[in-house]
């Protein structure tokens, strides 16, 4: 960013409302008091009608952690206050065991919310940093091509205005603001993948050479654009009756072992599903490769049903 902070980013996400034409949607915030969701609400809160704002926290539950969400969701409903924006909070009714499971129930219980309140779009404060985690823990779990399309600025009614801005210049802009954040301290645990990637491998790299982080974000998007662009063969556009009866088993077993992988790939990203690894894809290659013709199991945490005719993923 440049010298200030503050116009830059304002202008960038402006630009990113009107190219999307966002300018009269209702627009939801899910915000948590980090970094990046307070910087999203706070640029939002000058750039956007006002009525046309909300926040909401959502709080994960009774667990270790819940001296934290507690204090988190009085920081949000004061910076709320402060703003002069509506506020909501919602409270999980079941702990996650996983951060996929923490997600999904986030989402699905702001889309709720979206339904009932009558909002148009959430917008969520992930930056490139985010970005650049996921691509690099999809590379380690080796899901193949499509892992690497990540996020995108607007899509689905979800509106992502950061993905080019690092949390550092996330934090300028807040210092800039005057603004404080609420920072979760699991954030700072190393035991999920994520946290050791951010907390450990990328400090160390961008420390051994200063500048490496951007220049490996630019490099995976880059990859990402020249996957999209290229006519690399999306299997599943040959089997339009996916979407609801699923995949064709005879065209299937027409491919070789290496576009039966990625087919398969396509079929559970375009239903959702992001966290698969390589050898769970060779593992339902391996149960489709029996000659009976009808299978069930379970794999990747989802049903698998297979006749003479038909793969599908049980919804």
């Amino acid at each position: 960013m440049a010298a200030s902070a503050k116009q830059d980013l304002d202008h960038q996400v402006w630009k990113l409302i009107r190219q999307h034409s966002l300018q009269g949607k209702k627009i939801l915030v899910a915000l948590s008091g980090g970094v990046d969701s307070t910087a999203l609400l706070r640029v939002l809160s000058k750039i956007h009608k006002k009525d046309l704002l909300g926040a909401c926290y959502f709080h994960h539950g009774e667990d270790s952690n819940q001296e934290y969400r507690k204090e988190a969701q009085i920081f949000c409903e004061k910076l709320c206050k402060k703003l002069g924006l509506s506020f909501f909070a919602l409270k999980s009714s079941e702990l996650a065991k996983s951060e996929a499971q923490y997600r999904e129930l986030r989402y699905e219980a702001l889309k709720r919310l979206m339904n009932e309140e009558n909002f148009d779009v959430l917008a969520t404060g992930h930056h490139r940093d985010d970005l650049l985690e996921t691509r690099l823990l999809r590379l380690i779990r080796g899901t193949g091509a499509q892992g690497f399309h990540g996020m995108l600025a607007y899509k689905e009614q979800v509106f992502r205005p950061f993905l080019e801005v690092s949390k550092r210049d996330l934090k300028k802009y807040l210092r800039e603001e005057k603004l404080r954040s609420f920072e979760d301290p699991t954030n700072l645990s190393l035991d999920p993948l994520r946290n050791w990637l951010r907390e450990e491998w990328l400090k160390a790299l961008e420390k051994r050479q200063r500048g490496a982080l951007a220049s490996l974000a630019r490099s995976l998007e880059t990859i990402a654009q020249e996957v999209s662009a290229q006519p690399w063969g999306d299997l599943l556009g040959q089997n339009e009756s996916y979407k609801t009866q699923g995949l064709s088993r005879a065209f299937y077993l027409t491919l070789s072992p290496f576009e039966q992988r990625r087919m398969l790939a396509q079929y559970l990203y375009s239903l959702g599903k992001r966290d698969f690894t390589q050898s769970q894809l060779e593992e339902i290659q391996k149960r489709l490769d029996k000659s009976q013709k009808v299978i069930t199991f379970r794999v990747s945490g989802s049903e698998w049903e297979i006749n003479a005719e038909q793969i599908k993923v049980q919804s």
